[in-house]
């Protein structure tokens, strides 16, 4: 079974293919607010190289937020036009959740801009710690120096961390 998965929720263009659970191929680059004249043309390339028909689909998967209202809305639109037209399955899930990696304790953030972050915690059994929320940056930074254990997930760079 083939699921796409489509996120274009911040700066990034991700598209992914997953068969059986298990990614086959992922697209991921900076689209520079260009998501919408990507994003169809990326999950082409990324059927094409892997040979797959769009009929093979069986499920999609967007993200929808927390992150840019536009991003969401190009993301979703893509996911339920494709979704109705192939009569399949359409799933959305946490921008936050869907940078979670299986058996390591993630801290996954978000810039929400106005010095706060958007945030989740998940431990390495993937159970949620603490769900999608909004923090300011200096709570972010108190955390992650008492959790040196965590690894972080997403983008950064706001934050000016040093190490």
């Amino acid at each position: 079974m083939y699921s796409l998965y489509l996120d274009s929720a911040n700066l990034e263009l991700n598209v992914g293919l997953v068969k059986d659970n298990q990614l086959i191929d992922f697209i991921s680059y900076l689209a520079n607010k260009k998501q919408s004249e990507l994003m169809v043309v990326e999950i082409n390339n990324l059927l094409k190289r892997n040979n797959i028909d769009i009929k093979s689909l069986k499920e999609i998967v967007v993200t929808i937020g927390p992150g840019s209202y536009t991003g969401i809305r190009i993301a979703l639109t893509i996911a339920k036009t494709l979704a109705f037209s192939l009569s399949i399955p359409l799933y959305s899930i946490s921008t936050l959740l869907s940078q979670k990696i299986k058996g390591v304790k993630i801290i996954s953030l978000i810039n929400a801009r106005s010095n706060r972050s958007y945030l989740a915690i998940y431990d390495e059994d993937n159970k949620t710690i603490i769900k999608d929320t909004i923090w300011t940056n200096e709570e972010v930074k108190d955390w992650i120096n008492k959790n040196p254990d965590y690894v972080l997930s997403g983008d950064t760079s706001y934050l000016n961390l040093e190490g």
